[in-house]
């Protein structure tokens, strides 16, 4: 029955959702730090494929096909250059709204360095056009459009690949004048050219001397096609003149006509019959002018010649400017192609299902500028039998049939537009006899006869950005999956042949349009023949253009379906706990669709904890620092789920974590335990607070870890200053009630203290007069220094002032107990303990291991240590498939003198017991990258490299053993332990994903260092930690930085930088604007106290 549930869910109507799926505004990264430490590892990692030849792929053209390849392409093993006259990309839909002043000409426009810049320069850009493709020497002639160029125009490329995404030119049909007198809307210069004419054509016609005849041939707009893009002009042009030009040229307002011709019976024929007759009739109510069956023949300076089809009469139509939006042609240069490959009788190039030019196996050819030639199911029909007739019987039963027609609805899909129109639902319906008597088997012949009408469904595809976008995407897709699919064919079978096609062919899915008809009206066409008009569609087509922005269309999801239907092979599961840095870093980064991914977590959301601080005060809204984790699981290209649950137990025996849900049980729908399976494990839940054990402070501090955290310590404070306030507190009570009293001295309690100071300061002061000399603030730090782990310019300019702010800083001093009002602590100088009243305590240091992560520590053996374990791949310490990330895990860097003597024995070929400098080439930079303290220890010791260490002081020919331990004994002293930062823990989720990402590669080729205890090398390069810099706001707009190279900023310069690095890092426009506003709003306003 596997044809039948083929045949069933290829039927099936999609949802007309998928037409909102795609959001390619950038979300800006999750964070500085991951995004370059990604760029960092692909350095190294093209670093890796010097030794192996790059394929050179050339890209021709920038335009929606062209730049959904290049975005969606993995570069990691390619060369790739582009070639375009256009150093940007055009949102071409938008380009109606351009004519008129809707939308400016700069905000759909994009340049395209922009894109491959985020690349690290490994696509390069040429802006020239293409004047010559020679694939018989694989190369592309092209000439630079720069102007005033020195040196040579032409240049030649050389290529293994070539992507022909140039697009089409306007087709005039060769109609005499259109060239010479007509505008264009094809380019963004083709709509500020109309709109500069708009404007002319108006002051034209207010000139003195003019008739009015004169004036109405001036101000007669004439549009030749009934297509969207002209439909769309008219509409804006229409609501142009009447909601702005008319104010302006108020004496010429009754003489404005606009004139759509169209050659066919009805403007808008490739949309429902519904959609076509609503913009005809309201068209006709806004006075626009629709003549539908003419056709022109001749365009004169001031008139158009058409001939109307039902009267075969000539008509002549004076007008002021016309556009000519109607037909598409190919680009001289392609055409010369196609007359040398043999294509010189088809109209546009060919290729066929699978993007690839015919009869030129490296290149391709995308977008407006092809076609995809289909094949005909009547020209295989014998082979197709053939590959069926497993039993040589000729005849074909149901049941062999069934057995290839997967791969026929895949081959020819113009077999499942034929059941649909045909309402055919059982593949038995097509062996029916003439008179509707079902058989049980067929010879060749009735074969041929059941299959017979099935090509009268084959159709081109539509000239539209939809199209473009999602060739370009399917082909990023196989190149990016050449070598796996090569291997493993996942494509029909090749009914001519053995075996299978390697990819799946290309199958465009229609995912709705849209016909904006001016006045605040649209039509749209949903997957489905579902039809909506109206005003409501408007903000439907507001809302899809602009979330498509970027690279707009579904172009990505629609590549996702067309190669995740129907994998028939099991997917890996990957569960990942944790929705924090690590975990979303994670996520955000997995592309691979060969996983089904599982996110369990009791928070259902991401929260930016940096502005934490932010938003004890009331500086940021907590709303506008989380992102919900469901917006990030939905845009993944893969299978994703969400568990809004907590994980309580790890069972690495049955390969099961155990989780309990976090809903109130009263609200029913479920139970609330549950078991998940994984293949894969990814344990990224983070760290809790650390009370070391003190008494009193689980009990009676405020800890800063979680945004309902930073929401307590805000309802607090304002509940302190509500409580000081009252007519029957002392002023002793008073001064401990507004004393606040912050437990550690590292970014997160000393930015607490600072917004607190400005809060009380700038806010509550004004609120609460009577209050502000009771307030006090102190810090409390066990060191010797706050920000201890900054440089110490900054600590002690933190420290200067907090002074000069008055925030009491008490270094030295130990908490060894809290109660309800009193904290006491050991001063370390004097040994003595000190009672310290308050009213509110923030607990801000330490970090220590949740219960699950240590219940799974005592059951894998690492009962001794206080945090979990993992080596320098982030793979937990005996768990082959358990990775940990973040502040719940540790690096357990592996010691130099552990394997000194493997290390030696590896680079000891002959087994002399002795070694010279000279041997050691081989293996010195599998060395440092194994164990990273060898480089920080020759840091350290200023030399210059590896065999500067070897030779020591003295010059020696050659070391044994005992020499060579004895030169590396202080190399551990350098190891360190990652700082629980979400720069680490961003970082850690990005390699780890980039990892997935390419495991079946690495698994076949290894890139990794060479693996001292064992034969060959590792499959990936360990993780490495790139620090990127750290700030230290201080309140008063001042912030503190420390920068990479130990630079150093402070002050309020520092403070604006502060501002834009975290605007820009966060997790997506949404938050950005909202916390943004919230400053501006701060500024403006000042912070809110309300107690809510």
């Amino acid at each position: 029955m596997r044809g039948f549930s083929y045949l069933k869910k290829a039927l099936h109507i999609r949802s007309c959702s998928r037409l909102l799926v795609a959001s390619c505004i950038s979300s800006g990264g999750l964070l500085v730090y991951a995004e370059n430490v990604d760029n960092n590892e692909k350095i190294v990692e093209r670093s890796r494929l010097d030794s192996k030849k790059r394929k050179k792929v050339v890209v021709l053209g920038t335009g929606w096909a062209g730049t959904s390849f290049l975005k969606d392409m993995d570069i990691s093993s390619y060369d790739i250059e582009v070639v375009s006259p256009r150093n940007y990309f055009a949102f071409t839909p938008l380009l109606p709204s351009v004519t008129c002043g809707t939308v400016e000409a700069r905000s759909v426009v994009e340049p395209v360095r922009n894109i491959i810049k985020k690349r690290n320069g490994e696509i390069q850009f040429w802006e020239a056009e293409c004047l010559k493709i020679d694939p018989e020497n694989h190369q592309v002639i092209c000439r630079s459009t720069v102007e005033n160029l020195v040196g040579e125009n032409n240049f030649s490329l050389d290529y293994d690949h070539l992507v022909v995404a140039v697009g089409a030119q306007v087709n005039t049909f060769d109609t005499p004048g259109v060239v010479e007198h007509c505008h264009f809307l094809k380019e963004v210069e083709d709509a500020q050219k109309i709109r500069r004419t708009v404007i002319d054509c108006f002051e034209k016609a207010v000139l003195p001397g003019l008739s009015d005849e004169e004036r109405r041939t001036n101000l007669h707009f004439v549009i030749v096609g009934g297509g969207p893009t002209g439909v769309e002009f008219a509409a804006e042009l229409h609501d142009f003149v009447h909601d702005d030009l008319v104010k302006l040229y108020p004496s010429v307002k009754d003489l404005v006509k606009i004139t759509v011709i169209q050659s066919g019976d009805h403007i808008l024929n490739t949309f429902d019959e519904r959609i076509s007759c609503f913009a005809e009739t309201k068209f006709q109510r806004d006075g626009i002018e629709v003549l539908t069956g003419c056709r022109v023949v001749s365009v004169s300076e001031h008139s158009v010649n058409m001939k109307v089809k039902s009267t075969g009469e000539y008509v002549v139509v004076p007008h002021g400017m016309v556009v000519w939006s109607t037909g598409v042609g190919t680009r001289p240069f392609v055409r010369n192609f196609m007359e040398e490959i043999g294509q010189g009788k088809r109209w546009i190039l060919a290729t066929d299902e699978w993007l690839r030019v015919k009869d030129c196996p490296d290149v391709y050819a995308i977008g407006d500028c092809t076609t995809v030639d289909q094949r005909k199911i009547m020209e295989d029909i014998s082979t197709i039998f053939e590959a069926a007739d497993t039993d040589r019987s000729g005849t074909l039963t149901i049941k062999e049939f069934q057995d290839v027609l997967e791969d026929i609805i895949i081959r020819y899909p113009q077999v499942e537009l034929y059941l649909k129109s045909n309402h055919l639902f059982q593949v038995t319906e097509l062996f029916k006899d003439s008179e509707g008597n079902e058989r049980e088997e067929v010879d060749i012949e009735g074969f041929k006869l059941a299959l017979s009408h099935v090509d009268s469904q084959m159709k081109s595809l539509p000239a539209t950005a939809q199209v473009a976008a999602q060739q370009g995407s399917y082909l990023a897709g196989c190149f990016n999956r050449w070598e796996q699919c090569n291997a493993n064919p996942e494509g029909p079978r090749l009914f001519g042949s053995a075996g299978r096609h390697a990819f799946r062919p290309f199958t465009y899915r229609h995912l709705g349009q849209f016909a904006p008809l001016g006045g605040s009206k649209a039509a749209a066409e949903l997957p489905g023949d579902w039809v909506s008009m109206g005003r409501s569609t408007q903000w439907l087509w507001y809302s899809v253009y602009a979330s498509g922005g970027g690279l707009a269309t579904v172009c990505h999801t629609a590549f996702a379906d067309a190669g995740q239907d129907d994998i028939i092979k099991k997917k890996k599961k990957i569960v990942v706990l944790g929705t924090g840095w690590a975990g979303t870093s994670f996520l955000k980064n997995l592309k691979d669709p060969s996983y089904s991914v599982q996110v369990v977590s009791p928070r259902n959301y991401f929260a930016f904890t940096p502005l934490l601080p932010s938003v004890t005060c009331g500086t940021v809204e907590a709303r506008s620092i989380v992102e919900p984790i469901r917006n990030i699981v939905k845009k993944k290209n893969f299978d994703a789920e969400f568990k809004e649950a907590e994980c309580y137990k790890i069972d690495t025996v049955n390969k099961k974590v155990h989780c309990k849900t976090t809903q109130p049980i009263h609200l029913g729908g479920g139970i609330e335990d549950f078991t998940v399976d994984y293949d894969y494990l990814v344990i990224a839940m983070g760290a809790r607070a650390n009370t070391f054990n003190t008494p009193g402070v689980v009990e009676n501090a405020h800890f800063l870890k979680e945004v309902e955290d930073a929401l307590r310590i805000r309802r607090t404070v304002i509940d302190c200053f509500e409580k000081a306030s009252l007519p029957s507190i002392s002023e002793a009570e008073k001064k401990r009630i507004l004393h606040f009293v912050i437990v550690g001295g590292g970014p997160a309690g000393v930015e607490f203290a600072a917004e607190l100071h400005d809060f009380v300061k700038e806010d509550l002061a004004k609120l609460y007069p009577a209050l502000k000399e009771y307030v006090s603030i102190t810090l409390l730090e066990a060191g010797d220094n706050i920000l201890n782990m900054f440089d110490k310019r900054i600590t002690a300019f933190a420290e200067e002032k907090f002074a000069r702010d008055g925030i009491e800083l008490k270094t030295g001093s130990m908490v060894v107990k809290v109660s309800d009002r009193e904290i006491s602590t050991k001063e370390r100088s004097t040994g003595q303990t000190v009672i310290i009243p308050y009213g509110m305590c923030v607990w801000a240091t330490g970090i220590g291991s949740r219960p699950v992560v240590m219940d799974f520590m005592k059951q894998i053996g690492q009962t001794n240590r206080r945090i979990l374990a993992t080596d320098e791949w982030l793979r937990v310490e005996g768990c082959k498939d358990i990775y940990a990330l973040g502040d719940c895990a540790t690096v357990n860097q592996r010691s130099v003198m552990e394997d000194i003597s493997i290390i030696f024995s590896k680079a000891d070929k002959n087994n002399s017991g002795n070694l010279r400098v000279e041997d050691f080439k081989e293996v010195i930079q599998d060395i440092c990258e194994r164990y990273p303290q060898v480089e920080l220890y020759l840091k350290k010791k200023q030399l210059k490299n590896f065999n500067a260490l070897l030779k020591g002081s003295e010059e020696v020919a050659e070391i044994n053993i005992e020499k060579f331990k004895k030169l590396l004994a202080e190399v551990d002293s350098q190891m360190k332990n990652l700082p629980a930062t979400a720069q680490v823990a961003a970082q850690q989720g990005s390699y780890l994903a980039d990892c997935f990402n390419r495991l079946q590669i690495c698994e076949a080729n290894p890139e990794g260092p060479l693996r001292f205890r064992g034969t060959g090398r590792h499959r990936f390069h360990p993780f490495r930690y790139r620090h990127l810099g750290q700030f230290a706001p201080l309140g008063g707009e001042q912030t503190a930085a420390q920068l990479p190279g130990d630079w150093v900023s402070i002050g309020h310069s520092t403070q604006w930088l502060w501002y834009s690095v975290y605007a820009s890092k966060l997790v997506s426009w949404r938050t950005r604007v909202l916390v943004v506003s919230d400053w501006i709003r701060r500024s403006t306003f000042g912070r809110d106290s309300s107690r809510i």
